[in-house]
């Protein structure tokens, strides 16, 4: 009764408040609604998105200079765009684009703001505290830089609210409201949380553990695994990385998870795996799923409990650009429109992700659009000369197997010039030299020869500074 009543308190009440001094409005009504919205038919969702891109494109073109320069050099007037399909005939926004025109794709009235948020020296992505009250709200922030260099964008605190709420519908899906408590592997290190009073403010007021997610060693996961049997959250949520990590660090610790474990983990930040959903659903024993996003553009999709990733089509509008080599499935690199008018929106904002849209037909009678064949980064799908695509789920398939257990604590794959694969490898206790010439084996059966595997190995493999580890690295597009 006491938990319900303080889930209740914070979750209708302290959180939703709280939140809305950083500017990140509104969030309970969008949850709300998003809650009905996710059960709509699909034309009603279509013409909702008809709507809203309509409007997008008309501020977008009087508003923001980029996109002035965007449509006319394309030649295309707002106007133009009558359905969906027309948004076809505007070229791409890059990640390049972003990089070298980020203060043109502001809201030029708020021009002056984002150089201010530039020379205001916050860490990216910092809220700014009574931003409601402030000339100057924006927030400057960056994405991770895993696809090589970070991107610069702005917002003042309306895409956070989105996500917010999108995370709410999420952990409704799976039965748990608003208020929950909820521990986060995060961007942040561990002298970090021991001094920061932004960290006891979520545990106090939006009952929000924050724990390390980067550059993690066995103390850190310690210190994760103490605070957790603590905290007993209902929700994990991090880094994929940060999150098997964990999971690994337990089992082979040999500590008790049962004290640790919650109802829900969510992953984020990155694909997820079939190896390491297994890990995680086989040492906490609950329910895994994933966020599909990028800091950019907000959560694109969530994962239900019947393993649909569902799009959130109320406020993205998501094409698919077909590639010679996924013509046959009807794949293609997913490019991403934000629909709201935001100060600094993403109009078909190229992901470099590989996927497959397709309307609904889950058990679960959501009618949002899914994501399907979600392969990775087009840096990931690898062609070999002979034509064969290899996407990183051969590399989880081939190192999951049943017969490899203990031997191999961590991989990754090197792609490199002239159809050569380099392996790295950290051995795990079990590892032989039969383990290896059992590795060339299969790869050989499954390349027929037109692929030459090298094999190194190493003490560790190091994660990316965002966090992420990569299990692919394609050199061949360097």
């Amino acid at each position: 009764m006491i938990k319900r009543f303080e889930e209740m308190v914070i979750g209708n009440v302290m959180f939703p408040a709280t939140s809305a001094l950083y500017n990140r409005k509104r969030i309970l009504p969008l949850y709300r609604q998003f809650k009905a919205s996710e059960f709509y038919p699909p034309e009603r969702l279509e013409e909702m998105q008809l709507e809203k891109l309509r409007k997008l494109v008309c501020y977008a073109y009087h508003q923001i200079p980029f996109y002035k320069k965007h449509f006319d050099e394309a030649g295309i007037q707002p106007g133009d765009i009558r359905n969906t399909s027309d948004l076809k005939n505007l070229p791409a926004v890059t990640r390049q684009d972003v990089i070298d025109h980020h203060h043109d794709m502001v809201d030029n009235r708020f021009r002056s703001s984002a150089l201010r948020a530039d020379a205001a020296g916050r860490a990216a992505g910092a809220p700014i505290l009574l931003a409601p009250l402030r000339k100057d709200r924006l927030v400057r922030n960056t994405s991770s830089g895993s696809t090589g260099a970070p991107t610069t964008f702005y917002e003042d605190g309306a895409r956070t609210a989105m996500n917010w709420a999108h995370e709410l519908r999420l952990r409704n899906w799976y039965g748990i409201p608003p208020g929950a408590r909820e521990a986060r592997m995060a961007r942040v290190s561990v002298e970090y949380l021991k001094n920061s009073k932004d960290v006891l403010m979520r545990r106090l007021l939006w009952n929000q553990l924050a724990l390390p997610g980067v550059n993690l060693g066995e103390e850190d996961f310690s210190i994760c695994y103490e605070s957790l049997e603590k905290f007993r959250p209902r929700v994990l949520w991090g880094f994929t990385s940060a999150l098997t990590g964990l999971a690994a660090y337990i089992r082979e610790a040999g500590l008790d998870a049962e004290v640790v474990r919650p109802e829900l983990i969510i992953t984020w930040a990155a694909p997820m795996y079939e190896h390491e959903e297994r890990i995680l659903k086989e040492v906490f024993e609950c329910h895994v799923t994933n966020i599909y996003g990028a800091r950019e553009v907000g959560h694109i999709a969530a994962r239900c409990p019947d393993e649909t990733l569902h799009i959130n089509e109320e406020n993205l509008l998501l094409e698919v650009e077909p590639g010679e080599d996924l013509k046959e499935n009807g794949g293609g690199e997913i490019l991403v429109t934000t629909l709201d008018t935001t100060i600094m929106p993403f109009i078909r904002y190229r992901m470099g992700d590989i996927g497959k849209v397709s309307p609904s037909r889950c058990s679960c009678g959501r009618s949002l659009a899914v994501l399907e064949d979600l392969l990775g980064r087009t840096g990931e799908i690898f062609v070999t000369q002979s034509g064969r695509m290899i996407s990183p789920n051969f590399w989880c398939r081939t190192f999951m197997n049943p017969d490899l257990g203990g031997k191999i604590e961590r991989f990754q794959v090197v792609y490199r010039p002239e159809d050569t694969i380099l392996i790295r490898i950290v051995k795990g206790t079990g590892f032989t030299k039969e383990t290896e010439e059992g590795l060339r084996r299969h790869l050989q059966n499954n390349f027929k020869g037109s692929v030459t595997p090298l094999f190194e190995y190493r003490d560790e493999i190091q994660a990316r500074i965002s966090g992420k580890y990569e299990m692919v690295v394609n050199e061949t597009q360097s």
